[in-house]
């Protein structure tokens, strides 16, 4: 082949290459930008500072990949212009007017070409090429509308079979008798078992049947004659009527937001639009949305802006059965709201256990019952107790996996993150060493902070030759509904709060589940086939030591937040409130002590401005005093920053490696060395990652940090900030607030937080947390029998938890030898000397009582200055111990 033609075909391939790669690159990003420029014309608007970045990334995409098109097309002017004067060069024997070396250069790059043997062509004869077409042997390109074409059947033909398993669930053969039953009734308790459909199907059953467009009310002295005033009333009624909305809560964040990405789905529509979501620290909806997924602590929220829910045509309370407080708040709210709005609709979704229960509270409501697709599921237990219930999980797992035929997949349940991580550790590790001879296994975890991009993951359908296991906490009992779940293996335990009044510290508990809810997790089993259960413990447990039922939430946690939420809609009386189970009445007086000691409540009860603004915060009552605090010692970002990333489960990556803990450590060391604790550093991590820029991955796996509990931590402070922002806050404009203050900054702490102040006990180990209250008596000024002081000492001795960067404060080398690890020894300053004054954000039981997130205080002028005055006094703070003498 002539060298020149086969350096022209080289540069034109690449010139094809370069503008395929363009189109393709620009294509797929306006395909993101133009959606989400889609959604914001919708009224979905970006919210959060990762979807900016993302939005600006792919319009820099759109950007690039124009220059990179532009860039081949100037490639393939300059060849044509290169080719003709080589072609003159060579007519006049070089006697051109292109420079010697210019030649030679041309002439070196034409042999070099010709030497190459790599090139990606392949020399065909014309005939061949004639015979291919005659056979149509060959891919056509296909047009941009025969793209749009074959997208539009695609996305008909995904449509028509999510209507097909529409109408195979159970709930649409009772459609027309469930909407009859709705019209007739204000309040409806469903019954609805596992896989009948009702959480996704029922409110598009409404919205199918335009129910969200109520009759006005007549009132008294319209005859119908005439268009007179109670007409036009009634017209402008009828108007707002059809902006009424379907409201659906649901107990937790992950299940409000993947049936309403399902639900979307389902009605062939974006999650944003006609369906929408609103939970804690994220949303998803615009104006014309009418389907709304909610948590219940979120509809709570809803209601102080609409007491009445003038502008909802039906609310459906689901999972009512699981008594969370913030349901049962919502329940007693909307009793009395459906005494004053006769339109409204109230549908209570429950399971078999409670529907009379729910019933006899809404007087007598009718129950309607939905049957759903059930298959047996054997039942396994074990024959003696288990002593490492993560492990025995694990290997249980491993045998199923190695012994059981395929499909089926495997749901765990576990009580919280940490169960979930080591035990997803632990079976990914079990393949690895099994040399090849077990087959692939899709190990997904599932819990409340991992990212929703994650948590969709439980959903895809793994390959034919390969098992998926979830690992999930109580979530996956009734919330959620994974498919292809054959067997399901039951720990039997699960994380619960449960508030001590007397101490007024809330403790998070590992505890046995309770009867229904092991049969609850058995059914998941024997959702599409004959399933299998395996009870992590004995039988002779699960009939005599698990309770018939769960205890309510109500009667086991904190009920600070509660009490601020009800003020601020305007009851005042709570003694007078309808719960369905009463809180005791010691608890309602220890929130109240809390709210007034915040600053929250008047000495009558009334909610104060403080108070009012603290109710705007999704928040604990104590973290937004913290925020409000911080405000006013203008130190507003990192409190919070401090809030957002309290919120999280986990921080930094969990390893069982010696080596990598020693590396995680000394990285640790870096960021928390320079403050006074844990919550210091956890400002110091966020602003290092933010800082580190486009490197913000790098830095995450140089200092063992969980990127995605950082990118859900800076969504939680933009919408705190945001928060702030509608109170009338002085927010910080970028220069301000440069350097962190630690007094300040530890003062606003303590603002939220002095009730957790706790002091060195003699043995410079555990720490007696300071109650200057006598939690013996009551409000009343009775004693509690059941209370001494014993009891009282026992409750407040805490110790530090072995995650706090304050666990090896005052570690000493005793007799040339340290009594830890020396890689594990620190030289910061703040763990030189054992704390005397600590202040923590959560008192955690397992086997002790430890404090996380803890916090030194270095004087105790500043707790004395933040508490309420005469709260403390100085010789309670002070630990009176001898300094230690250093060598």
């Amino acid at each position: 082949m002539d060298p020149e033609k086969l350096r022209k075909a080289q540069q034109a391939s690449r010139d094809a290459y370069l503008r395929k790669q363009a189109l393709k690159r620009e294509k797929a990003a306006s395909a993101v930008l133009q959606e989400k420029i889609s959604e914001i014309e919708a009224g979905v608007l970006p919210h959060s500072l990762a979807e900016i970045e993302l939005l600006s990334k792919r319009a820099r995409e759109v950007q690039a990949a124009g220059q990179l098109q532009i860039t081949a097309q100037l490639r393939q002017e300059l060849l044509e212009e290169d080719g003709a004067l080589a072609s003159h060069a060579l007519d006049h024997g070089g006697d051109s007017s292109l420079p010697l070396n210019q030649v030679e250069l041309m002439e070196q790059s034409s042999s070099v070409g010709y030497q190459e043997k790599s090139h990606n062509f392949v020399a065909m004869d014309e005939s061949v090429v004639d015979e291919r077409i005659k056979k149509h042997d060959f891919v056509e390109d296909k047009t941009e509308e025969q793209i749009k074409q074959q997208r539009t059947e695609a996305i008909q033909e995904q449509h028509r079979r999510l209507q097909e398993q529409r109408r195979s669930l159970p709930i649409y053969h009772s459609r027309e008798a469930l909407l009859e039953i709705i019209r007739k009734n204000t309040v409806v308790i469903i019954v609805g078992e596992t896989g009948s459909g009702k959480t996704t199907q029922l409110l598009q059953y409404l919205y199918e049947e335009n129910l969200c467009r109520t009759p006005p009310c007549l009132t008294e002295g319209d005859d119908g004659g005439g268009k007179g005033k109670e007409e036009k009333e009634g017209e402008e009624e009828e108007g707002a009527s059809e902006e009424k909305r379907f409201i659906c809560t649901q107990p937790r964040r992950i299940a409000a937001i993947s049936v309403a990405e399902r639900v979307a789905q389902e009605m062939n529509t974006r999650c944003g639009s006609i369906v929408g979501y609103k939970v804690r620290f994220d949303e998803k909806l615009g104006p014309t949305t009418r389907l709304l997924f909610v948590t219940d602590g979120m509809m709570l929220k809803e209601l102080v802006g609409d007491p009445e829910l003038r502008t909802v045509s039906a609310i459906m309370v689901d999972e009512a059965h699981e008594r969370s407080i913030n349901t049962d708040i919502l329940l007693g709210l909307l009793k009395d709201i459906t005494r004053r709005n006769k339109q409204l609709k109230v549908i209570v979704a429950s399971a078999t256990i409670n529907a009379e229960k729910f019933s006899c509270f809404f007087d007598g409501a009718p129950i309607f019952t939905i049957k759903g697709r059930t298959f047996p599921v054997d039942v396994s237990y074990l024959t003696e107790p288990m002593a490492d219930y993560v492990s025995a999980t694990a290997e249980s797992v491993l045998l199923l996996h190695a012994t059981k035929p395929l499909p089926g997949d495997i749901l765990v349940f576990l009580p919280g993150q940490e169960d979930i991580e080591n035990c997803a550790a632990a079976i990914r590790e079990g393949i690895a060493n099994s040399g090849g001879q077990l087959r692939p296994l899709m190990v997904l975890p599932i819990y409340a902070s991992l990212p929703p991009r994650e948590q969709r993951r439980i959903y895809e359908v793994p390959p034919p030759t390969t098992r998926k296991v979830v690992i999930a906490t109580n979530i996956a009992e009734t919330s959620i509904t994974i498919d292809g779940v054959v067997y399901v293996v039951d720990c039997g335990l699960c994380k619960q709060n449960y508030y001590n009044y007397q101490s007024m510290v809330e403790e998070l508990r590992v505890m046995p589940i309770s009867q229904a809810s092991a049969k609850q997790r058995t059914g998941r089993a024997g959702r599409t086939q004959k399933g299998e259960c395996y009870r992590l413990y004995t039988a002779y447990t699960f009939r005599n030591e698990l309770p018939q039922e769960t205890v309510p939430e109500i009667q086991r946690s904190c009920m600070s937040s509660v009490v601020l939420q009800l003020k601020a809609l305007g009851i005042d009386n709570l003694l007078q409130f309808e719960f369905i189970d009463a809180p005791s009445t010691a608890s309602l007086e220890r929130a109240l002590d809390h709210l007034y000691l915040l600053g929250a409540i008047k000495p009558n009860g009334r909610l104060t401005l403080t108070g009012r603004r603290m109710a705007e915060f999704p928040l604990d009552p104590s973290m937004s005093k913290c925020i409000l605090r911080g405000s006013a010692l203008r130190c507003l970002r990192h409190i919070s920053i401090a809030v957002a990333m309290l919120t999280l489960d986990s921080v930094f990556v969990v390893s069982r490696d010696p080596k990598e803990r020693a590396s995680m450590a000394s990285a640790k060391d870096v960021l928390f060395s320079a403050g006074n604790g844990d919550v210091m550093g956890y400002v110091r991590v966020m602003e290092e990652w933010m800082r580190a820029g486009p490197s913000m991955h790098e830095f995450c796996q140089s200092h063992s940090v969980n990127a995605k509990a950082l990118l859900q931590a800076r969504d939680v402070l933009d919408q705190i900030l945001n928060t702030c922002e509608r109170l009338g806050l002085d927010l910080p404009s970028g220069e301000e607030e440069t350097s962190l203050s630690m007094e300040n900054f530890t003062k606003a702490l303590l603002a939220g937080f002095f009730m957790n102040v706790a002091k060195l006990n003699a043995d410079r180990r555990t720490y007696l947390i300071v109650r200057p209250i006598d939690a013996s008596v009551s409000r009343s000024g009775h004693k509690h029998n059941n209370y001494n002081a014993l009891d009282a000492e026992e409750t407040a001795t805490a110790e530090l938890h072995p995650s706090s960067y304050l666990f090896n404060s005052g570690l000493e080398k005793k007799d040339g030898k340290s009594n830890r690890n020396d890689s594990m020894i620190s030289t910061a300053p703040t763990l030189r000397e054992r704390p005397e004054l600590v202040v923590f954000t959560q008192l955690r039981y397992t086997s002790k009582r430890y404090m996380m997130h803890v916090t030194a205080i270095p004087s105790v002028d500043w707790v004395l200055t933040t508490a309420p005055e005469n709260y403390f006094t100085r010789e309670e703070l002070e630990t009176k111990l001898r300094k230690r003498a250093h060598d």
